[in-house]
């Protein structure tokens, strides 16, 4: 089996998981990319654009989404709804300074995950079957394979780090 074909096959899969487990964005995104995939073997003109728009989104999209959650993070400050002395009250409770503290170690594991995407892109299949089974079995969220896998990056320094002793 080709490699193209092993993807769409793993691309048909994931839309599947992603229907049991009711997580609309990895179905949109999903779906997206099959109807690209689809696109490109149309043939023609349609060919290069799927494959140029999939090469961008291979490149940028991450990057891209990251700009687009940034921005409706900080959407209440724009209309308004927040400000600097609602931010500055966040450092007056215990509930606030955790909040805080969650937010930095978000961040850092959103920034691993990014790393070990980019080094082994193979692990998102993994951290998008381990969301679907944490929304299906135990009720969660879907927060996303950069957190996921930024966890996963801690979790495998962890495990490197007692398998060389």
């Amino acid at each position: 089996m080709s490699q193209e074909y092993l993807g769409s096959v793993t691309l048909l899969v994931l839309l599947i998981l992603a229907m049991i487990g009711k997580n609309n964005s990895l179905a949109l995104a999903v779906s997206s990319l099959i109807v690209f995939y689809l696109l490109g073997h149309m043939g023609g003109e349609m060919k290069k654009v799927s494959h140029s728009l999939l090469i961008f989104l291979n490149n940028y999209g991450l990057k891209i989404g990251v700009i687009i959650l940034m921005m409706g993070v900080l959407a209440p400050f724009a209309l308004g709804e927040l400000d600097i002395i609602s931010m500055l009250y966040s450092f007056r409770t215990y509930k606030g300074f955790i909040g805080i503290v969650a937010g930095i170690l978000v961040a850092i594991f959103g920034a691993k995950g990014g790393y070990l995407l980019d080094v082994e892109p193979t692990i998102v299949t993994s951290v998008v079957i381990g969301t679907i089974l944490g929304i299906v079995v135990f009720k969660g969220y879907p927060v996303g394979p950069l957190i996921g896998s930024g966890i996963a990056y801690f979790m495998i320094y962890i495990a490197e780090i007692f398998m060389k002793k």
